[in-house]
């Protein structure tokens, strides 16, 4: 079985589990949901068992636009 490489905190990773191997690598910051189901797809077609995990790690972002701003309540 292949080491897992952990990732450093500044660093997008993401690691597919199969019952008897895993694969883990790097991905940009730009890259969407549909680019991680691709490459879950494209990693699978490579392995005969089927992905039993996934885990995807991002680095937290210091300037968010969607970080807590407290609670707001609308007006009617």
């Amino acid at each position: 079985m292949q080491g897992f490489h952990q990732a450093r905190a500044n660093e997008s990773r993401l690691r597919v589990v199969f019952r008897d191997d895993q694969v883990s690598f790097g991905f940009p910051a730009s890259a969407t949901l549909g680019d991680v189901a691709d490459w879950v797809a494209g990693v699978a077609r490579f392995h005969h068992g089927a992905v039993i995990a996934i885990a995807v790690t991002m680095p937290a972002r210091a300037n968010s636009s969607i970080a807590p701003k407290g609670v707001t309540h609308g007006t009617h």
